[in-house]
């Protein structure tokens, strides 16, 4: 290469680099002796509050400045309060982070009741790994064993919200394998529906894996609970046994209308940002919490506590969201149908 050359890719570089590094100093400057919140749209109580908690103790060290995380939470209507609180009323200069729920795409895209948000426009920095979720009753507080069963005798299930998968996903087993589950909403997280579970008022739950792995694992062991179905696109390694929801159905139409819902499982434990968050506070973000995931003292927490990590890049997991936002009108007019959303014909 000729000196010339040389020195004409030398200054190049010289041009191109500095703005990374002059990003990165502004997010130093501006996040040094500062606070960010992070903002649970779930309850302190469940597997949610466990992974925030863990990885909470890593970003300080790896966000640029070295900023305090303060957790905060935003439990209700099945994630949507925590998703609009973020969208509208977080501050939009980086200080404000949220960990939303697996289903903002879902709801958004059939038009859920009370979503004042627009999944899109969120910053997204990482998803910490996917939410699968499996369909778990007590066996004190019904005779129901499996899925035939369901289709004969009610079983009542506790919800968060009409927005979580605790109202979803036993929802759409009604429609289309005809079970007869009575879905009680309006829960404040998923520990308070666990309560429910053990003093009987509900029989119990479609929601997180790790819910029970990681908080209710005297369950496991007393083997109090009946597993009848799953939610995600591959089988939990903790339930092989138990058939996927897709397992259930026959028709191509009914597989691809589940693929729809099941993509939230891989979208899994999703960290945004506002929209309108400045590109240096955001890349820093992104940066921080990725150096974090993949703390190898992090992840050596993440293997003992039984939790599932496989993270994903912000860009990627955004990617993810708008498959399930540009899903067909077909598939989507017959969710909004399944789910009770769409538009009711006059009487």
């Amino acid at each position: 290469m000729s000196l010339r050359k040389l020195a004409l890719l030398t200054g190049a570089l010289a041009v191109a680099l500095p703005g990374a590094s002059v990003l990165a100093d502004e997010a130093a400057d501006f996040y040094k002796g500062k606070n960010i919140e992070m903002a649970i749209a779930a309850s302190a109580k469940g597997s949610y509050n466990q992974h925030v908690r863990l990885i909470q103790r890593y970003l300080t060290k790896h966000i640029a400045g070295n900023p305090n995380v303060i957790v905060k939470f935003y439990a209700g209507a099945g994630g949507i309060r925590g998703a609009n609180h973020l969208y509208n009323v977080g501050s939009k200069d980086g200080l404000t982070v949220g960990n939303l729920l697996k289903t903002i795409a879902i709801n958004e895209a059939i038009k859920r009741k009370g979503v004042k948000y627009k999944s899109a426009e969120f910053g997204w920095i990482i998803s910490t790994g996917p939410v699968d979720s499996v369909l778990a009753l007590m066996k004190d507080h019904t005779k129901v064993r499996s899925v035939d069963d369901a289709r004969k005798m009610e079983a009542v299930l506790g919800s968060t919200g009409k927005g979580s998968a605790t109202f979803i996903e036993p929802t759409i087993m009604n429609q289309l394998l005809g079970t007869k589950f009575k879905v009680i909403t309006g829960y404040k997280g998923l520990g308070p529906v666990h309560l429910a579970m053990e003093k009987g008022e509900v029989a119990g739950r479609f929601a997180s894996v790790e819910s029970l792995l990681c908080c209710k694992k005297h369950w496991l062991e007393g083997k109090q609970l009946v597993f009848l179905a799953q939610s995600g696109l591959r089988r939990n390694k903790a339930f092989p046994d138990v058939p996927r929801m897709i397992d259930l159905v026959k028709s191509d139409k009914d597989k691809k209308f589940l693929e729809f819902f099941g993509a939230g499982s891989t979208l899994g434990r999703i960290y945004v940002t506002p929209p309108g968050v400045p590109k240096a506070q955001l890349a820093a973000l992104r940066e921080g919490f990725w150096k974090a995931a993949n703390d190898p003292a992090y992840v050596e927490e993440m293997k003992k506590g039984g939790l599932e990590w496989d993270p994903m890049k912000g860009e990627e997991a955004k990617k993810l969201a708008l498959l399930t936002l540009d899903a067909s009108q077909e598939t989507i007019a017959r969710a909004r149908k399944v789910m009770g959303t769409g538009k009711k014909k006059k009487k």
